[in-house]
């Protein structure tokens, strides 16, 4: 038996925030990465102070601000995709996780510079900078 058009829509909502939970939780693990391994870096250049340390740190905040950037440009997209199936049934297919087609556009370099983003890597990237400078 085939569920009721309303029940068929609540459960793509479910979907759809079950998609946009999963991707938040990504970025909050990868935000916690940072940290450790930032901090585990910048206590062995206390320790044995070597530019090759220093340098790893720096790129390893660089690659995770690249892939948390990635991740809340996803969940963005996808809540705008929640927003437009709640708010207009008709005009998103049934089912449909096709952030890229039926969401607003999300453009890579505003959510790279983020206010929250240059807020927690900036930070993180000052003091993997100044690491260098005084290592050189």
């Amino acid at each position: 038996m085939i569920a009721p058009p309303w029940e068929q829509r609540a459960k793509h909502l479910e979907f759809l925030q079950s998609t946009i939970a999963r991707l938040s939780t990504n970025s909050f693990l990868i935000k916690g990465w940072t940290m450790t391994l930032t901090g585990a870096l910048g206590a062995v250049v206390t320790q044995l102070p070597k530019r090759s340390v220093a340098t790893a740190a720096l790129l390893l905040t660089m690659g995770f601000w690249l892939l948390d950037s990635y991740y809340l440009r996803q969940e963005r997209m996808f809540r705008s995709l929640y927003e437009k199936a709640a708010e207009d049934p008709s005009g998103i297919p049934l089912f449909t996780l096709d952030a890229d087609r039926y969401s607003e556009p999300v453009g890579c370099l505003a959510v790279f510079l983020s206010s929250t983003m240059l807020l927690f890597y900036g930070s993180l990237l000052l003091l993997d900078v100044t690491g260098l400078v005084v290592l050189a």
